[in-house]
């Protein structure tokens, strides 16, 4: 892990219902009260802007490097990035740690069975019935990061505060003070 207490990426990864978005606009307002100037990248906005509507894994990998390569330019202009995306490539991984400076990935890892009862998009249903294809988890093999800077294990009855807490420990104990503010 490069770590730089000026301008971070902060990638977090997980299936779909994980819980990236919110533990990412957690922790964008987590920083910002720190004083410190954070963007905000989601799966779902980035998606949308870049017009990207095919789901197979050529395509998504295709994207996925093209979010990373908007991190690096980001990252390199001093800003810190909070992305939370699906991006579960082994290759987009390692690009990252290579290309990003201040990369941290975070993999917010959530039991397919979790997942299916939370399904607020209704996914995993659809993919299921064979109503849609290339979903991970379901049809779609998904590529775990190898070795995470930060591995959020879900667990029953834990809240998002908790899991919340759990990642600002982490990052605290990896990079220190000056970027959680602790």
């Amino acid at each position: 892990m490069y770590l730089n207490t000026d301008t971070n990426c902060f990638w977090i990864t997980g299936l779909s219902a994980a819980g990236k978005t919110t533990l990412s606009q957690m922790l964008v307002e987590h920083l910002r009260s720190k004083g410190k100037t954070v963007i905000l990248l989601d799966g779902d906005e980035l998606r949308e802007i870049f017009s990207n509507k095919s789901f197979t894994r050529e395509d998504r990998l295709e994207i996925t490097l093209k979010y990373s390569r908007l991190c690096t330019i980001l990252v390199n202009q001093k800003f810190n990035v909070v992305i939370g995306v699906i991006g579960l490539f082994n290759e987009v991984h390692e690009w990252n740690r290579q290309n990003i400076p201040g990369y941290i990935e975070v993999f917010v890892d959530v039991p397919l069975e979790e997942l299916k009862t939370r399904d607020p998009k209704n996914l995993y249903k659809k993919a299921e019935k064979g109503q849609i294809k290339n979903v991970y988890g379901v049809d779609l093999y998904a590529e775990y990061p190898k070795n995470p800077d930060v591995h959020l294990l879900w667990s029953p009855g834990k809240s998002v505060e908790n899991t919340f807490d759990d990642l600002l420990n982490i990052i605290f104990k990896k990079i220190g003070a000056e970027i959680t503010g602790a």
